[in-house]
């Protein structure tokens, strides 16, 4: 029982015990005058209502302390790192139907049960910011249901503002690392959900984030990784615009041939401006890669994202900083965290050791193969320069001396994620007209 409600009853059997005590020294008549004893009766009544009254306000400025009290709360926790293996082990969903329905149960049910404190809805909001890096592996797959998605998703976002109006009416003191997370949740799923539908030009949500208030190291990861990428996107909306792209691929090779085509018609003044938001993007990136220098999984993001953009920066600019390196640090981290992923997913059956193939786990292999053969778009897009600094190199191989059949086979197929074969396809159609494999 709360320690309220034992006060209320002790109140309450106080105030009968009195009134029966009143009554039977009442009818006892031992030489009291009425009038005195009604109004000692009066008074002490009046004296246990003000008790009461007191224990009251009492316990509701206990309550509200310990609703709206955000001491210890995880998103002030400086050391704190995602946990992917645990993750990774929590959803063994073997499609993007059945990870989708488990990764939005786990969050309703969170904000539902978990959440009716500040310290237990930061610990909510920390749960999804960690699960940011997932939705991706829904809502990019092949038999994803994107209307349900972002359906049930606006749900989510509309019962978040719902939590954080009822902490704010108690209290704002406490509130503004709620406040700036839940701003970065937004805006990051309305980045994902804009470039899921392929559009470049993104709004300016993650502007809104005070970025410098934040404290959790995987929130500022986070915020800083998405405000390169916005940067990024903002710069290759304006190049696509100026070249008339279209809906043209841009990382594609046919994609990355026509821009190094038509780079020399741009004015000097787009090119001053593109420049401006891909070096703002890099240096986010450079941001985000200082402080999760100890993670397992947000270099191999970062360090891809960075790649991609100095590829342009290096087309349009005397730039040193060589992208190709980042891209194979990229790669490493990724190859590095897809072993730790069988790690995990390893199970011993009748002696022998096998991996549960996932849903996740091929999300984070389409991830690594992703970087890997976006790398060769880019080297092979670099015309009569592209064997002067480095060797196309895939999985360890130069592919300019293999064979078409050799080089189908290297390639590793990611079926949940089908674009890629795209690129794979182009790939080894390029590297066939320029005669260095057979048909």
């Amino acid at each position: 029982m709360k320690r309220t409600n034992i006060l209320y009853i002790t109140i309450f059997l106080l105030v009968m015990f009195s009134g029966c005590l009143a009554i039977w020294v009442y009818y006892l008549r031992e030489g009291k005058d009425l009038l005195n004893f009604t109004i000692s009766i009066v008074g002490f009544c009046i004296a246990l209502l003000a008790l009461f009254i007191a224990v009251r306000t009492y316990t509701s400025i206990d309550s509200v302390n310990n609703i709206s009290k955000m001491d210890g709360n995880i998103l002030d926790n400086e050391r704190y790192v995602t946990s992917l293996p645990e993750l990774i082990s929590q959803y063994k969903s073997k499609n993007e139907k059945d990870l989708d329905e488990k990764l939005f149960e786990s969050i309703e049910r969170k904000l539902k049960r978990g959440s009716n404190t500040a310290v237990l809805f930061a610990d909510t909001l920390q749960y999804l910011i960690d699960l940011i890096v997932l939705f991706p592996a829904v809502f990019n797959a092949a038999d994803t249901d994107k209307k349900r998605y972002k359906k049930r998703m606006d749900k989510i976002l509309k019962d978040i503002d719902k939590q954080r109006d009822i902490l704010q009416s108690i209290s704002k003191g406490n509130s503004i690392q709620i406040i700036e997370t839940i701003k970065l949740f937004k805006a990051v799923v309305s980045y994902q959900s804009f470039v899921a539908n392929g559009n470049f030009n993104i709004h300016a949500d993650l502007l809104h984030v005070r970025g410098p208030i934040l404290r959790n190291p995987v929130t500022k990861t986070i915020y800083h990784n998405y405000l390169g990428l916005y940067y990024n996107k903002k710069g290759m909306h304006l190049l696509k615009e100026s070249l008339s792209m279209g809906a043209r691929d841009i990382l594609s090779i046919d994609g990355l041939d026509f821009v190094r085509s038509n780079i020399d018609s741009l004015s000097p003044s787009v090119i001053e401006e593109l420049l401006m938001y891909l070096r703002s993007a890099c240096e986010q990136f450079d941001r985000a890669l200082k402080i999760s220098c100890e993670d397992v999984m947000w270099p191999g993001f970062i360090n891809y994202n960075k790649a991609r953009t100095l590829y342009f920066i290096n087309l349009i600019s005397e730039s040193k900083e060589s992208w190709i390196d980042v891209m194979d640090d990229a790669v490493k981290s990724r190859s590095r965290l897809n072993r730790l992923i069988d790690e995990v997913l390893t199970v011993n059956q009748a002696g022998k050791a096998e991996v549960i193939d996932t849903h996740l786990r091929q999300f984070f292999l389409y991830q690594e193969e992703l970087s890997r053969v976006i790398k060769l778009n880019l080297m092979l897009s670099d015309g009569e320069n592209k064997s002067k600094n480095s060797p196309i190199i895939y999985r360890g191989s130069n592919i300019e001396n293999l064979q078409k059949e050799e080089l189908m086979k290297l390639f590793i197929n990611v079926d949940s994620f089908p674009s890629i074969k795209s690129y794979q396809e182009k790939v080894v159609e390029t590297l066939a007209i320029g005669g260095n494999s057979s048909s």
